[in-house]
């Protein structure tokens, strides 16, 4: 099964914040094929040396990188948002590709199932 998983939420905005990784690593558990789409500021959560206990909140946003290890899986954003934060120097914990919103649409009506959180 292709799930696809669109992320809205920033990182450290609120503790439920971690249901989006939680996701994930269950779908990737099930043998899923995982799809994640970050939408905005939602791509910061693949962003390497980010300290969530700054913000009060559990750590393990680095724990993206351990979906692709469960499961097939690739991580989008969409093209603005990637190519600006690539801009500011940050780096990701794994590869990100970017697709602009015709292209998200057609990648999601491929999938099984489509979960938005």
């Amino acid at each position: 099964m292709l799930l696809a998983l669109i992320v809205r939420t920033r990182p450290h905005r609120h503790r439920e914040t971690r249901a989006e990784l939680d996701f994930a690593l269950a779908a990737a558990a099930m043998d899923c094929k995982v799809e994640v789409y970050f939408m905005g500021s939602a791509l910061l959560q693949l962003a390497s040396g980010r300290d969530s206990e700054k913000a009060l909140l559990p750590g393990g946003y680095a724990a993206w990188a351990a979906v692709p290890d469960l499961a097939e899986t690739r991580f989008f954003a969409d093209e603005g948002s990637l190519r600006r934060y690539r801009d500011s120097g940050l780096q990701w914990i794994h590869p990100v590709e970017g697709l602009d919103a015709a292209g998200m649409r057609k990648h999601w009506r491929r999938c099984d199932r489509v979960v938005v959180i």
